[in-house]
């Protein structure tokens, strides 16, 4: 497959896969190895026109996802693992993950539960952001806030988590470490560690995660029908 023909089948899957923090340049190392066959690592940065030590490290962060393996050592040879395996490899990793934000994100705020059926949408990092704001803005006689990343803490956030805080009841978790400024109408808890961050209302609940330097966002929707 030439690189162009590549590049094109990348581009079309590149979106969805930046959601779980894999990288355009991870998924070009690894179709190259699934499309053709083993390869070192010298042959497949001549092959992609990518530099050998950006290979290199790709290669390495393939190997430990395990989605490829070492087949041989002089030279040392690199082969892609079955493209359904990798897939059901993803899949646990992102179960696990919810799995665990059920037991730290939402036991902590057992309090608020839906009852209702929901539906469960997937938000890119470069959405999340956006997607706080929208639901801090909601209309909501409760809104329960858990913050585990600073870098969600931007300064439209807290100004809409303040305003939050003369509507209705807020409640604020903090991981250890995470800088709040001291709102007096708004309670506040800090706790050594919490796997995610998220935003319950009446209606949606947010849940953020990191998946390696990547925030994936999980919306729960109540269905209206």
């Amino acid at each position: 497959m030439s690189n162009q023909l590549l590049d094109e089948m990348i581009s079309r899957i590149s979106k969805f896969a930046s959601i779980f923090g894999i990288s355009r340049s991870e998924l070009k190392v690894y179709a190259f190895l699934l499309l053709n066959g083993k390869s070192t690592a010298r042959d497949t940065s001549e092959k992609l026109n990518m530099s050998y030590t950006k290979v290199y490290s790709i290669l390495s962060r393939l190997e430990g996802r395990g989605w490829i393996v070492k087949i041989a050592k002089r030279p040392t040879l690199y082969e892609a693992v079955p493209v359904k395996e990798v897939w059901l490899n993803i899949k646990g990793i992102i179960a696990a993950k919810l799995e665990q934000l059920e037991k730290d994100f939402i036991e902590p705020l057992s309090a608020f539960t839906f009852s209702s059926p929901y539906t469960v949408i997937i938000i890119p990092s470069k959405d999340i952001i956006s997607a706080m704001k929208e639901y801090l803005v909601e209309k909501s006689q409760k809104y329960f806030i858990a913050i585990s990343y600073q870098e969600l803490l931007t300064d439209p956030v807290l100004e809409l988590i303040k305003a939050d805080s003369t509507k209705g009841e807020t409640r604020v978790i903090l991981s250890k470490g995470v800088k709040f400024p001291d709102i007096p109408s708004i309670q506040m808890k800090t706790i050594d560690s919490m796997f995610g961050s998220g935003i319950i209302t009446s209606s949606s609940m947010l849940l953020i995660v990191k998946s390696g330097e990547s925030l994936i966002g999980f919306l729960r929707a109540i269905d209206t029908l």
